[in-house]
């Protein structure tokens, strides 16, 4: 999810973005706050066009996806590591992570294309497809999705529009990360989002798909492509069953099985078609893990989008479960788990503001109501209420909140991936969850 301050003059100079950027950046500082050293200073790379008003953006001479792959992997401490999860953003694969003792690192990033957002909705297809053709051109082993949502991220050109860059293959950072930095035997946990959605395959460029609105909004496919009203031109592609933005490449998925076997490290991959379905097996597997070392764990964090925190989560001994949008459905799901779970003593919700009211986005009320499951504490943090559903809340938000919740130590050992696994196979077998 966007803020509205993405659509300063000068932000689509810099790159990456999106949601799995930040949960990148806040899994590397978890790691270096529970090792105890200095968080990495690595500069994020910037186009290297001049600014200014008649300053144009050149893909095929300023991006180079081996450097974001560099600077993800820069976002880590020092040292060795006992494994690694990596795949579709989600805060629960990172609070996994955190739990495990392992990075977290995406397989794809973000583009903002607000130039491609300021056509309309017919010209969007071939600006993203002139825009894809010169990343292709630099960069062979990535495919390019350009996602045109006007219903969503309608409040802003810079985030109406962007292009979601896959890798197909390893990254050599990732491979340079798995070769020297993982210990012998050390697993890899591939999480991956399965959901499915509408594209239009470009005939002309190989890796390119254009994708017409998206899950954010609440709406389905039919709700874009089948407008009332809405004729097909003459000629043009018809939108085609696809994986959804957030999936990981098959391609690379079996690059890595490859890669992986060669260095003798196994590969486990945890497939959902929901979101919360991985948020609810992972709070479920935190309670389970605080408990072992008997630690209460009755107090519940609700953490959306970008306003989370794994470092203090685990520092506090939180329960964290992570809400991708803020929608009703996303809100009624959350409900649903807690009527079913032990009662929490204390639950925290963190709701993200969206940027502007929808039908689909769940009231200020509904948030107020899954804190209301709480036995004796319930507070929506009061910052994040005042400005919903319209106003913007900086992502580092969940960090001041959550900082000043008692320490509660020692810290517990870090769980072996082998027996998480199992956990989060018995809690989510029935709701989705596959762990192969």
């Amino acid at each position: 999810m966007r803020r509205r301050a993405e659509a300063a003059g000068d932000v689509d100079l810099q790159w990456p973005t999106g949601l799995g950027t930040a949960l990148a950046v806040a899994s590397g500082r978890a790691l270096s706050y529970r090792r105890g050293v200095p968080r990495p200073v690595v500069a994020a790379p910037r186009w290297s066009t001049p600014r200014g008003r008649h300053a144009r953006r050149d893909p095929e001479n300023t991006l180079d996806a081996g450097a974001v792959a560099r600077w993800l992997v820069g976002q880590l401490p020092p040292g060795r590591f006992n494994g690694l999860v990596l795949g579709s953003p989600h805060g629960a694969a990172v609070h996994l992570a955190a739990a495990l003792g392992v990075p977290w690192l995406p397989v794809a990033f973000e583009l903002p294309t607000p130039d491609i957002a300021a056509a309309d909705g017919t010209a969007a297809g071939p600006a993203g497809e002139r825009l894809a053709r010169a990343v292709l051109a630099a960069n062979p082993d990535v495919t390019v999705r350009q996602v045109y949502d006007p219903v969503w991220r309608g409040w802003s050109p810079a985030a109406t529009a962007y292009a979601v860059v896959r890798w197909q293959r390893l990254p050599a950072a990732y491979r340079d990360l798995i070769a020297d930095r993982l210990r012998p035997g050390a697993p890899l946990v591939v999480t991956r989002d399965v959901s499915r959605w509408l594209t239009v395959p470009a005939a002309g460029t190989v890796g390119y798909t254009f994708q017409l609105g998206g899950p954010a909004a609440g709406l389905t496919p039919p709700d874009y492509y089948e407008r009332p009203g809405r004729e097909p031109e003459p000629g043009a592609e018809r939108p085609e069953d696809s994986d959804g933005e957030r999936s990981v490449d098959r391609g690379l998925v079996e690059d890595l099985r490859r890669y992986a076997s060669a260095h003798g490290h196994p590969v486990r991959q945890i497939l959902y078609r929901h979101p919360d379905v991985l948020s609810g097996a992972v709070a479920d597997l935190y309670r389970e893990w605080l408990r072992a070392g008997d630690r209460t764990g009755n107090r519940l964090v609700v953490e959306s989008g970008r306003l989370l925190d794994p470092w203090h989560v685990v520092r506090a001994g939180l329960v964290p479960y992570w809400c991708e949008y803020p929608l009703r459905s996303v809100v009624r799901t959350l409900s649903w788990w807690l009527a079913g779970s032990e009662p929490f003593t204390a639950i925290d919700v963190l709701p993200e503001p969206p940027g502007g009211p929808l039908p689909t986005t769940a009231p200020l009320a509904e948030w107020e109501g899954v804190a209301a499951f709480a036995t004796r504490f319930s507070r929506v943090d009061p910052r994040c209420a005042r400005v919903y559903p319209s106003g913007a809340v900086p992502a580092h938000h969940a960090t001041q909140v959550m900082r000043s919740f008692p320490h509660d130590l020692p810290y517990l050992p870090f769980l072996e991936a082998d027996a998480a696994l199992t956990t989060l196979t018995q809690r989510g077998q029935s709701d989705g969850l596959l762990v192969l």
